[in-house]
């Protein structure tokens, strides 16, 4: 087991989460690795902290303060955030219109120009046979899916 991993599961081994095949290779690798064993030991104490803390101790296990009521900083945190998103946007906003080279109606003549070629296209019979085409694909295509799943009343 490496060095990453064995750290990945310390937490569960020393909560006694692991299975003892699990439990016994991590020991192992402790034992042989100076770095992970002082990372087990740090975890440990850590852990201590944390359940004496869970339990209203303090580190020599007497009775603890009561908890300072720290002010709520979410509405300013969100409200500032806010801000800079809306600052973002305008930003977004300016730059976007700055880079827009065409007028308003220019779509519209794209859209003519589109329409006078499609009926040049049309004067000049290039899809005179698209129909046809469209028609003997769809045959084709049905008598492959007839082949397929062919006549069910056998």
């Amino acid at each position: 087991m490496n060095c990453a991993t064995v750290k990945e599961w310390m937490p569960h081994y020393i909560d006694g989460q692991l299975p003892p095949e699990a439990q016994q290779t991590i020991r192992l690798h402790a034992l042989s690795c100076p770095d992970c064993a002082q990372w087990l030991e740090e975890a440990r104490g850590l852990a201590a902290l944390w359940n004496e803390m869970d339990a209203g101790l303090d580190g020599l296990g007497q009775e603890a303060m009561q908890p300072v009521d720290f002010p709520d900083l979410t509405a300013d945190v969100m409200a500032q955030i806010d801000r800079m998103e809306n600052g973002r946007r305008e930003r977004v906003i300016k730059a976007t219109m700055s880079r827009r080279r065409t007028a308003p109606g220019t779509s519209w003549m794209h859209y003519g120009v589109a329409v006078g070629l499609t009926f040049l296209l049309l004067q000049f019979g290039v899809f005179e046979h698209l129909a046809y085409g469209i028609t003997e694909i769809n045959g084709q295509m049905s008598t492959s899916v007839s082949a397929w799943f062919g006549p069910q009343g056998k």
